[in-house]
């Protein structure tokens, strides 16, 4: 197949600009390169053999979030991202420096390597002490470059050791979920994963936690790296039985995505089947009939809600937040506005790409503090990162970044 087949998709673009106010880096830059209809025309013209892979093209394309705000008001139904993720296949890393090719790599084999992960938890793990706090306190991150990071990391007391299954004890089983932790639960998300157990259990849901899954693979997708991420596919499918249980909990919507995509890379059954049966944690939760023995302690508090673009755009689940906010009584809930845009997160681009990173978290801060929260809460854990490393800068680290689902649990009636 040549590359005009292989790309072919980029002919359903007509051109029309609907995505271009949608476009986080088009609003940002008013360059019609890096907009969607621009990269698609850039990607369309090196696919005929008109362009050449410049590193300046490169750049262009390598600067998309991969929001995918664009394919969700595309009325031509453009697979834009999968034409991004391709393109990033075949181009290799040309345009990027060595550091970053670098940083790139080391940050995928860090988070999604296995041997890697276990070699990192035995070098800076102690009794009592998370190896994230060790990291923090000796600067180990900011001496790589990463400074956002590590002050966007949460505090962590203890480290994560999780069962296999986690039965409901003393009431009836009324369903059987598994949970996909993904690669950074141990790292950003070991509150809400514990959250997570017990508003199920709570609820009468066994859980799940299959030992062989594996990162969802969109760390390595987006790097141009689908070999690797079909590795990491074939691990998942292979790990979760969706005959077995009511549905596969992901509680990082980044993660969520990239399962529910599982079908366009793999068209056996079984990928079809496990897709189905993926769910966000605030959409079975808000589907679930809640018993009236459950009972929430009343907060009096104001929470902000933000809703990341995987959830908005690629599982459209984004109600089901303030949905479950909403069941905490005198809990103030209050979205971010509608027309807010990316928040510069977007996997390892706000490590990446920290500058455009920043200037769209600005955007998202403001609204936030003009909102003046105590809790900002989000469905992601690269967003509650990014957006704690944020308010700290602007010393507004009063305001507690979390996942939904905490701060239900930390209200739940024990």
């Amino acid at each position: 197949m040549n590359r005009s087949e292989r790309f072919s998709d980029t002919d359903l673009c007509v051109k029309c600009g609907l995505c271009l106010p949608h476009c986080p880096t088009y609003s940002k830059t008013l360059d019609e390169n890096e907009s969607p209809r621009g990269r698609i025309a850039l990607i369309q013209g090196w696919a005929q053999g008109s362009l050449a892979a410049t590193p300046e093209l490169r750049r262009h394309i390598d600067n998309c979030l991969l929001c995918r705000s664009c394919e969700a008001v595309c009325p031509a139904y453009v697979p834009y991202s999968r034409l991004v993720d391709r393109f990033r296949g075949e181009t290799g890393s040309a345009g990027k420096t060595t550091f970053q090719r670098v940083k790139s790599a080391g940050i995928r084999i860090a988070l999604t390597d296995e041997r890697a992960s276990r070699w990192t938890e035995r070098l800076v793990g102690k009794p009592g002490r998370s190896g994230l706090n060790l990291l923090k306190k000796t600067g180990f991150l900011n001496a790589l470059g990463l400074p956002e990071l590590e002050a966007g990391l949460p505090n962590v007391s203890t480290p994560a050791r999780w069962n296999d299954f986690y039965p409901v004890h003393g009431q009836a089983e009324f369903g059987r979920v598994a949970l996909f932790l993904g690669c950074t639960a141990k790292l950003f998300d070991t509150e809400t994963v514990a959250s997570t157990l017990l508003v199920l259990n709570r609820l009468g849901i066994g859980v799940k936690l299959p030992r062989t899954q594996a990162c969802c693979g969109a760390l390595h997708l987006h790097a141009g790296d689908e070999a690797g991420a079909r590795k990491l596919m074939e691990r998942n499918l292979a790990a979760f039985d969706p005959s077995d249980v009511d549905a596969i909990i992901t509680i990082a919507s980044g993660c969520g995505a990239m399962l529910h995509d599982y079908p366009q890379f793999d068209t056996a059954p079984s990928a079809s089947g496990f897709a189905e049966r993926v769910k966000d944690i605030g959409q079975f939760l808000a589907q679930l009939a809640w018993s009236d023995d459950i009972e929430l302690n009343p907060l009096a508090a104001k929470v902000c809600l933000h809703t990341p673009c995987t959830l908005k755009n690629v599982l459209r689940a984004e109600r089901y937040g303030a949905d479950l906010l909403r069941r905490v009584p005198s809990l103030d809930v209050a979205p971010l506005p509608s027309a807010q845009r990316c928040c510069g997160a977007a996997g390892s681009y706000m490590l990446e790409h920290p500058k455009m990173a920043n200037d769209l978290r600005d955007d998202v801060l403001e609204s936030v503090a003009a909102i003046n929260p105590d809790f900002l809460a989000t469905s992601n854990p690269g967003c509650a990162v990014h957006l704690r490393a944020g308010l700290t800068r602007k010393g507004l680290g009063r305001i507690e970044v979390l996942h939904p689902i905490t701060l239900l649990a930390r209200q739940l009636v024990r």
